[in-house]
């Protein structure tokens, strides 16, 4: 197969058609089924082929051989979140003579993806996305994993969980050997409010990362964990506390100060969701002090929207700064396409500026919570539709309320 591709590639460069290419050697037929990897050859016609095209067949293969292992070196520091030498390993890729085989070719644009997705260029991202997927009925089985794959991440990086989850449900992990992408669905399922099915694939992510000696990964997958746990009425508050303590000490023991912002971030949103609005601000405080470097812009958006949220609910807070606050996020938020976090600012900055409640949750009513739900955001969802609720309580619009009960008792809320 290799060696067909090899010789196709040479000939095509050379100028040759198949039938210059075989002259006196072999049929066109041969030729063309050798290229294909559809026949056996004897090492005499190969001989003969490669001295034609004035090429060292032996050569050659090693340089195949270098830029697969160059490949696959590029994913997997990509997963182990290894970043200092992904711009070396690109270029020795691009300088490879193979890169330009159309098989191998495919498998680099789906990688580039995932490379500027790592790089927080969300556009570029997209972009060669949205390109491959014109074309990806013409994807290899494998491709075509990758592709859901890396679809998967992009979507939850714009915070589109419900798309998230559905192209990550396509990937098959018996044809598919990285099973890093159990964490992704679990993320997205876990953000869509599928409590169980999140952590059934957060045990399978989790045996993964270990099995792989991943352990930054075994941190992010534990963090999602706890994350889910928070939701349980049953869980005590010292308890998550020690365990969120614990995961920090981890990451200042093996210098992750990436990982401890996450973790800061999710405390953040654990007190939140517990009504402890002055300890979620000191957290959110930790995200912002600690996420310039390196630069995570994805948590600051999150920090900055629980930042203003909890100082609003706590009633302790200067003006001045929440005004800053906003426009730095809805700087960054058009940045990133990020439509979710646009309105998330926008509702806050009608609380802020005190609209009055009926501008508020119309806003609420009509376009946030509709967004939410059909991009299946349900960990933002649940936060408004909560006050949404108290709200139609205080207003006499019981059916309202009772619609949104309805939903919350069957999911062991409220």
């Amino acid at each position: 197969m290799k060696e067909g591709l090899i010789i196709k590639l040479y000939r095509e460069r050379s100028g040759m058609t198949q039938t210059q290419l075989g002259k006196g050697i072999c049929s066109v037929t041969h030729i063309s089924k050798i290229e294909s990897g559809n026949t056996k050859y004897s090492a005499e016609i190969t001989d003969l082929i490669c001295e034609r095209l004035n090429i060292d067949l032996k050569k050659e293969l090693a340089d195949y051989e270098q830029l697969e292992n160059l490949l696959d070196d590029w994913l997997q520091m990509m997963i182990h979140q290894e970043t200092d030498e992904l711009d070396h390993i690109k270029e020795d890729i691009e300088a490879n003579t193979f890169i330009h085989i159309p098989q191998v070719q495919q498998t680099y644009r789906i990688l580039l993806a995932r490379y500027w997705l790592t790089k927080r260029n969300l556009e570029r991202g997209r972009n060669l996305l949205e390109q491959i997927q014109t074309r990806s009925e013409y994807l290899e089985r494998k491709n075509k994993n990758l592709l859901s794959h890396t679809l998967g991440i992009y979507c939850l990086s714009v915070g589109k969980t419900k798309k998230a989850a559905q192209h990550l449900i396509d990937v098959n992990p018996l044809e598919y050997s990285n099973h890093e992408f159990y964490y992704h669905l679990a993320s997205a399922l876990h953000a869509m409010g599928s409590k169980v099915k999140a952590y059934h694939y957060c045990n399978l992510a989790l045996s993964y990362f270990q099995k792989t000696n991943n352990f930054k990964r075994v941190l992010d997958t534990q963090l999602l964990m706890l994350s889910q746990m928070d939701s349980d009425p049953i869980y005590l508050k010292d308890v998550a506390l020690n365990n969120y303590q614990d995961l920090i000490k981890s990451c200042r023991r093996y210098n992750e100060g990436a990982k401890e912002v996450y973790i800061w971030h999710n405390l953040g949103v654990h007190n939140t969701f517990r009504g402890l609005y002055l300890e979620a601000i000191e957290a959110y405080q930790m995200v912002l002090k600690q996420c310039e470097k390196p630069f995570l812009p994805h948590l600051k958006l999150g920090a900055l929207r629980g930042y203003i949220h909890s100082s609003l609910m706590s009633e302790s807070y200067i003006k001045e700064e929440l005004e800053d606050h906003l426009q730095t996020g809805f700087y960054l938020a058009e940045k990133m396409s990020n439509h979710t976090y646009l309105h998330a600012f926008h509702a806050l900055q009608l609380q802020l500026n005190k609209k009055g409640d009926e501008e508020y949750y119309r806003f609420l009513e009509e376009i946030f919570l509709p967004q939410l739900q059909a991009e299946g955001n349900q960990t933002i969802l649940t936060l408004y539709e909560r006050e949404l609720f108290h709200y139609y309580c205080e207003k006499g619009e019981y059916e309202k309320a009772c619609k949104l009960t309805k939903k919350y008792v069957e999911m062991g809320d409220f």
